[in-house]
């Protein structure tokens, strides 16, 4: 057998970075629970689309544009990360075992975020920092 010259039969696409971010919070109190919860709903709330005043499209959902910092500057030893969209999120309540407060608030709560950027990495870009 001999090797395949046509490049197109190996290189097919080129996909979008996806980044997960994974956050742990232990709220010391039933108010800071409510912040949590708070924080929770406005990224579920901006990973949805809407729906048009007619009702017939959708309206995209939210964007988001993430930087990594360090003391108070864009971190220039970390790659930079294009704009993305939340494109799903996962929120588990009570870790090894479910604990409340007094009103029922979890006592902790795990949050999965994954991201997906909408622009597609490329030499120029990689160039540029990303």
């Amino acid at each position: 057998t001999s090797p395949n010259p046509f490049r197109e039969q190996v290189f097919r696409n080129v996909n979008t970075r996806e980044f997960v971010f994974d956050y742990k919070f232990l709220p010391r109190s039933a108010e800071e629970a409510k912040h949590v919860q708070n924080i929770i709903k406005q990224f579920k709330f901006h990973m949805h689309p809407e729906l048009s005043a007619a009702g017939m499209f959708y309206i995209y959902p939210s964007t988001f544009d993430i930087a990594y910092y360090y003391k108070g500057q864009q971190n220039q030893n970390v790659h930079k990360i294009s704009t993305c969209v939340l494109e799903s999120m996962q929120v588990d309540y009570g870790g090894q075992g479910f604990n409340t407060f007094a009103d029922g608030s979890a006592t902790e709560i795990d949050m999965k975020l994954r991201f997906r950027e909408l622009e597609i990495l490329t030499k120029d870009r990689i160039n540029k920092g990303f």
